[in-house]
């Protein structure tokens, strides 16, 4: 974990660096301000920056698709069909990338009469063979054609408590209809939020492909939030930030364009005041999120801490079941000793418990209150952690021994 992490930093520090680097190659006008505006709106994003030194997939991620449109505009398309492939296989956002990428080429193509360029074929071609190769190994698992998507759609609904936005009524509606598109960069960016609609006219114009991936990213994880798909989470935003900031980038250009035609403020020197309160104020958020996460995270997990204390105390050896990443984490066990079957509405969890603990004489399960339900009768608790007063939560170790011996 540590490993990937540090991957994270330096993945995310590359980030805005080819992005100002791309953006510098390829804007026409004002490409100085374009390029660099971008890059330090990108680099100066609180919810990027928090990802890039964790180790969840979003930061690779969003590099992948960065570096897809760099290739792709560069018409490097072999290399841009694979960078594709292995963003498809690590989240489902770039399947919809996919999809924007095949209306793009086909309407260009209609538009002038003739087929899709061979290259340009590979782009959807190649993703494609490997999201269906995924899929028929995933088969014998799943037992259907693409299970896999239903299963992460049951987990979200049921982790959630719901199975779509409609059921909570029109504001609800709009309220996550606007998560993702103004919400979150507002929460993370204030102000920034109303240059957007003014970039995108130009974005357009530039480089339809780095505009329409970014929404049909946008569209991807907007409906699989309203359908309770997702779990609505910050970090999905983050495959956003570079697309945003380019349209905040070029927002801002428009607003100071139409404040020097119109003579506004001209005592100001709008060009230069503006760009720098924008960035006094991204510099003001970023220290604002990072010293309220600080603050949130200074006292760890003491209720996974004395679970983990409590457990070296018994510590034999057996299987864990475990559904709590942190707690095998922080425990340093072996990671082989874990099994990361589901407990919560699974039926099948109790059958998969019993059978283990029959073969090993007796294991152990480690989860919290909500997830032990349907396999709180297969044996007797021996720990309850304290209750971690910030998030309500409490660990809960449970012996099962075997009824067979």
């Amino acid at each position: 974990m540590q490993a990937i992490r540090f991957a994270n930093i330096i993945i995310w520090f590359l980030t805005p660096v080819l992005l100002f680097r791309f953006l510098y190659n390829y804007v026409q006008n004002d490409r100085i301000f374009i390029s660099f505006l971008s890059a330090i709106l990108c680099a100066l994003f609180p919810i990027g920056i928090l990802m890039g030194t964790t180790a969840q997939p979003e930061p690779i991620f969003s590099i992948l698709i960065l570096l897809f449109i760099i290739t792709s505009s560069k018409e490097k398309y072999l290399i841009s069909s694979f960078i594709l492939s292995a963003a498809c296989l690590m989240r489902y956002e770039a399947w919809a990338v996919l999809a924007v990428v095949f209306i793009l080429y086909l309407s260009e193509s209609i538009k002038r009469k003739r087929i899709i360029s061979g290259g340009r074929i590979l782009n959807i071609i190649l993703p494609a063979l490997f999201i269906t190769a995924w899929a028929l190994l995933r088969l014998p698992f799943d037992g259907m054609p693409f299970g896999f998507l239903f299963q992460t759609q049951q987990f979200a609904s049921d982790a959630l408590k719901e199975s779509n936005s409609f059921q909570g009524g029109f504001f609800k509606i709009i309220k996550d209809l606007f998560h993702y598109p103004v919400i979150i960069p507002a929460l993370f960016t204030g102000l920034n939020i109303i240059f957007i609609p003014f970039g995108i006219k130009n974005l357009y114009r530039n480089n339809k492909l780095f505009l329409f991936s970014g929404a049909g990213i946008l569209a991807f994880i907007t409906f699989s939030w309203m359908m309770k798909s997702n779990l609505g989470l910050n970090r999905h935003f983050v495959s956003l930030i570079p697309v945003y900031s380019v349209l905040a980038a070029y927002g801002i250009l428009n607003v100071i364009k139409y404040f020097e035609e119109r003579n506004i403020l001209s005592n100001l020197n709008i060009r230069k005041s503006l760009p720098a309160v924008i960035l006094l104020l991204c510099a003001g958020y970023l220290v604002m999120w990072l010293y309220i996460w600080q603050t949130d995270n200074k006292d760890g997990y003491p209720e996974r801490k004395s679970a983990i204390e409590f457990f070296k105390t018994i510590e034999d050896g057996k299987t864990i079941f475990c559904n709590d990443a942190v707690f095998e984490i922080l425990s340093g066990l072996e990671m082989e000793r874990f099994n990361h079957v589901w407990m919560e509405n699974n039926p099948a969890a109790y059958t998969t418990i019993k059978r283990a603990a029959d073969k090993e004489g007796f294991i152990y399960i480690i989860t919290s209150e909500d997830k032990i339900h349907n396999v709180k009768s297969l044996g007797k608790i021996i720990y309850t952690s304290p209750i971690n007063n910030k998030t309500g939560m409490t660990v809960l170790i449970m012996k099962v021994e075997s009824k067979t011996q």
